[in-house]
């Protein structure tokens, strides 16, 4: 295909992120909607594509739905309701094809390169701007390029076969036809090193006087982003180190027994978020896509907890009710199918119809990656440090302090985060980098365990159309 080609297509991609959020946003102020020339000769253009670069996080093929359930519902803690809607059908079965998806978010990456790009040198930004917008938009390239090489590649330290394909890396933006190129997918471990980068670079341009946190990236975010990123990566010690800055810069802590429910995640922002993706509520995703249409019974209901899921909450867990019975707050479920079950109260609409906040980093994540990375780095006297950790969120969620470590301290840590972190879009790939099988729901009726390593499914598969278009692509194997 002809470069102009190449270049319309990823024109017309941007356009149709901006067109995608026009009625949203035509209220809000900078306005996100704004051309690559433009936006490359004064910090007012800057800011629009800033600001359309967080609202690309949005949408419902990345943390506005795909990134916070479509993990939980492929691997354990969710299955389809047998009264769906035709909805959330496929992933319950690992049918091919289901995966967690996202490839088309390069639109939004565009537009984090061009700020990165021409903030440095545009003028109308103080000093403390400049690095302040250049570290979040950092913190959220490297996000997103995380977010995209762990659902189509494996990590650095579970390579299958050979296959060491992570993504295609684009760090500079396409504004001319010249600059448009089809390329390949870059090795998993230069996607890692790339975010590393990125993320190193924006903890040393953020402080923590930077404010509007968590609604916009800071530092106390980017340390538990790269932490988060060095556990998948298995460097026990870095993550170690990134999640104790985290928590000693965070200004928010482990809330209490007495704080945990729905209401806590209805609250703006959540207690407990380093960085949460702030909805208005001119900005609903819509009753097919919604977070709350497709897990609250006001709506369609499609997706429920695992029975498997529920088993793992004691009954003094305080998390208990955060999977309340359906007919405790919807009177009209009384005498229909949906009677008797319970539903995930995370995402009840409480910005506004269909809308829902979305908290992406919260601290409570930090203290079990901080544990994981202790117990297996098994240094001496790390057994003891894992546990200290465990027993922040354990104490917090109503249960005993554990008084000496668990026999398989990893799997306790794994199980600690599968409860806490329900639905928050860590289940999937927390099984995934561990390289564990993944046991299927017994509701899911005759879906097989899915073993690592044998099946093609631990990797999302490419749009045929990306691959059909780009001769350079690699899809992955088996699809």
């Amino acid at each position: 295909m002809k470069k102009s080609n190449i270049l319309k297509f990823l024109l017309i991609a941007a356009a149709t992120v901006a067109f995608m959020a026009c009625d949203d946003l035509i209220q809000v102020e900078p306005q996100q909607s704004v051309s690559a020339e433009i936006a490359t000769q004064s910090s007012t253009g800057i800011l629009a594509v800033y600001n359309r670069g967080y609202r690309a996080q949005m949408f419902s093929g990345y943390w506005g739905l795909r990134m916070v359930m479509a993990g939980d519902v492929l691997a354990d803690n969710g299955v389809s309701n047998p009264n769906n809607s035709g909805r959330w059908t496929g992933e319950p079965i690992n049918a091919l094809g289901s995966g967690v998806g996202g490839w088309g978010r390069y639109s939004g990456i565009n537009d984090l390169n061009t700020v990165i790009k021409h903030t440095p040198t545009v003028d109308g930004f103080s000093d403390n701007e400049r690095s302040r917008i250049l570290g979040e938009t950092l913190a959220l390239r490297a996000l997103a390029y995380h977010d995209l090489v762990k659902v189509y590649g494996y990590e650095p330290t579970k390579i299958v076969d050979g296959w060491d394909r992570g993504v295609i890396l684009r760090t500079e933006p396409t504004e001319t036809i010249d600059q448009a190129d089809f390329r390949s997918r870059s090795s998993v471990t230069a996607v890692y090193e790339q975010i590393e980068t990125d993320l190193l670079q924006s903890i040393n341009l953020l402080t923590q006087t930077d404010g509007n946190a968590p609604f916009y990236m800071n530092r106390a975010a980017a340390h538990a982003l790269l932490a988060r990123v060095y556990l998948y990566w298995e460097r026990w010690d870095d993550a170690i180190e990134q999640a104790t800055f985290a928590i000693q810069q965070s200004p928010v802590s482990v809330v209490g027994p007495g704080a945990v429910g729905p209401e806590m995640y209805a609250a703006e922002p959540n207690p407990e978020s380093l960085f949460e993706l702030k909805f208005t509520s001119s900005e609903s995703l819509g009753v097919n896509i919604a977070l709350s249409s497709a897990l609250t019974p006001n709506v369609w209901l499609d997706v429920l907890p695992s029975e498997e899921l529920l088993a793992t909450y004691a009954p003094e867990d305080v998390r208990n009710s955060l999977y309340p019975l359906a007919e405790e707050n919807y009177e009209d479920v009384i005498g229909t199918s949906n009677e008797g079950r319970r539903y995930v109260a995370k995402y009840e609409a409480t910005v506004a119809t269909h809308t829902d906040n979305v908290p992406v980093i919260r601290i409570s994540e930090v203290f079990l990656t901080r544990a994981e990375a202790y117990a297996e780095r098994g240094n001496p006297g790390d057994d003891v440090l894992a546990m200290n950790d465990l027993n922040e969120i354990r104490t917090n969620r109503g249960l005993d302090a554990f008084a000496v470590p668990p026999l398989d301290l990893v799997e306790e840590i794994l199980l600690e985060r599968r409860r806490e972190l329900a639905f928050e879009g860590h289940r999937w790939q927390d099984l995934k980098r561990k390289g564990w099988d993944v046991v299927k729901p017994a509701a899911t009726g005759p879906a097989p365990t899915l073993v690592f390593g044998d099946n093609i499914q631990f990797l999302s598969p490419l749009p045929n159309g990306e691959v059909s278009l780009n001769p350079n692509l690699e899809q992955n194997p088996g699809y």
